[in-house]
């Protein structure tokens, strides 16, 4: 995974010493060189969630890619363990909260709202009904009640309505102003608002299963965004992205790249991915990958009829056994990632929150009735973003949305557009394709005994602390979800019933 951006273990080790306070007659025997304070800006750039780069373990899981080095031929494995916990960063954030008050700087109490958001969203995605209205109360309540994962979603999305509205009127009286700390979008508020209403719409489409639910009013909410721009901006175009830019510095260098040879060697496409993308001849293949070495070595005087050539590109098998993947693998059977695009130390960029993801995240709430805009607009514009963010030309773009993957009604549109939304994200946006293909069913991962399971896995384990931690709500959350104390992979949460 992606090094941290920022060197947040210093951080949280200056925030650690700072916990215990001291009487007001030892203020004058306060060390200059041990500060008593830190300013929220050094909180935020701490507390901000950052993206991994491509290549990640995220993306094997989501079936992109996958690791087949001939000193590791294990096959992918879905037995997925324990899931953690947030509540480190989210002490942080209260920690951001009150230094915002004491220097009175209002504008990060209001991103402490997304923030929250964020984290709690992350955590209940993963593991179900989680500890949120007692959490965070220290040794008042030691051992929080967990919160059914309804009320996680409904506290979430009420709070990032909050942040929205607080931010538009925070950006209304103080026109220009940035924020410091910032290193997505160099301070710029609009920006952070329109990133916190993606992310809303993204929270959103992901409770399509509970969409007529009358507590949650998601239609309603989507309605509002949709509908009131000047109140809840949105993305406009790939220059929007929540993402981070690589660069050959530390820090900021992606996990593909030639310091990492063992990478170049052993990362090939799967066919899960490399097989949808020839389905619809699509022109991203050629930006993403590269014919297979047996392919190349077949017509060695004429490359650029090999890489135009669909059938040049060939994915592992993701089900198949590691030994089998590298047999195929060291025969040329399998394609690299494109070493042009990727093989560097710029490489992507890492998304967080994308501009594609919106548009078919719309398109999606469109294509089911939610809002009145047109499906095949936002459709047309997501896929014309991800294009773009691959660099394919205009002109062959436009062929494809006519030709090769244009908008359909009905269910096959809607497949459709969870297909697309499957190519945008590759390789981006860290678990989210994942999370989609779990509601959604599609693309169809592929799985076998090599896997360690026949199924798609649905949640992650509760941290093995919360036995003997918090014992009692902990079992009881699991009764109350699954009608068992049984902690497992396969249980099937309340977002997706």
């Amino acid at each position: 995974m992606m090094k941290n951006y920022i060197a947040k273990s210093i951080v949280v080790l200056i925030i650690i010493s700072l916990t215990s306070g001291c009487k007001n007659f030892d203020d004058l025997r306060d060390n200059p060189n041990n500060p008593n304070k830190v300013p929220p800006s050094l909180l935020f750039t701490a507390v901000i969630p950052t993206p991994v780069s491509s290549f990640s373990d995220e993306y094997i899981n989501a079936q992109y890619h996958l690791w087949s080095a001939v000193d590791n031929a294990s096959a992918v494995s879905y037995r997925f363990g324990s899931g953690t916990f947030s509540y480190a960063t989210l002490r942080n954030i209260d920690k951001m909260e009150k230094e915002a008050a004491t220097t009175n700087a209002p504008v990060y109490s209001i991103m402490a709202k997304f923030l929250r958001a964020y984290n709690y969203v992350e955590m209940t995605t993963r593991l179900g009904d989680i500890p949120l209205s007692e959490a965070m109360k220290g040794a008042e309540i030691p051992q929080p009640k967990y919160d059914t994962q309804k009320s996680v979603y409904i506290q979430c999305l009420n709070w990032l309505t909050e942040a929205n509205n607080e931010l538009g009127a925070y950006i209304s009286t103080h026109p220009g102003e940035k924020i410091a700390g910032d290193f997505y979008y160099n301070g710029d508020l609009k920006s952070w608002q329109k990133a916190i209403n993606a992310y809303t719409i993204r929270v959103l489409i992901s409770l399509s299963k509970k969409a007529d639910d009358a507590d949650l009013k998601i239609k309603d909410r989507f309605s509002a965004i949709i509908n009131n721009p000047a109140q809840y901006p949105l993305m406009a175009g790939l220059g929007d992205n929540m993402q981070i830019t690589h660069r050959d510095e530390d820090g900021f260098r992606g996990n593909y790249n030639p310091n990492a040879a063992v990478y170049r060697v052993s990362v090939v496409l799967v066919d899960t991915y490399v097989n949808l993308l020839k389905t619809y001849m699509d022109p991203r293949l050629q930006k993403v990958a590269d014919p297979t070495p047996k392919a190349l070595a077949a017509n060695p005087t004429n490359e650029t009829a090999v890489r135009e050539d669909f059938n040049s590109y060939v994915g592992a098998d993701i089900s198949a056994s590691g030994a089998t993947n590298v047999s195929r693998k060291l025969n040329g059977e399998i394609s690299y990632p494109n070493e042009r695009r990727f093989w560097n130390f710029i490489g992507q960029p890492s998304i967080l929150i994308g501009y594609p993801e919106q548009e078919l995240n719309i398109a999606e709430a469109a294509h089911l009735g939610w809002i009145g805009t047109g499906a095949k607009t936002h459709y047309d514009n997501g896929i014309k973003a991800s294009m773009d963010f691959y660099g394919v030309d205009g002109s062959v773009t436009a062929t494809y949305l006519t030709n090769n993957a244009p908008y359909l009604l009905g269910a096959a549109g809607l497949k459709r557009i969870h297909e697309q939304m499957y190519l945008a994200l590759a390789e981006n946006s860290g678990w989210e394709s994942f999370f989609m293909t779990r509601r959604t069913g599609v693309p169809t991962y592929k799985f076998s005994t090599e896997n360690s399971v026949t199924k798609i896995p649905v949640r992650w384990a509760y941290p093995t602390a919360e036995d003997t931690d918090n014992r009692a709500h902990y079992r009881a959350a699991l009764r109350s979800q699954f009608g068992t104390e049984i902690d497992d992979r396969d249980q099937i949460m309340w977002l997706l019933k």
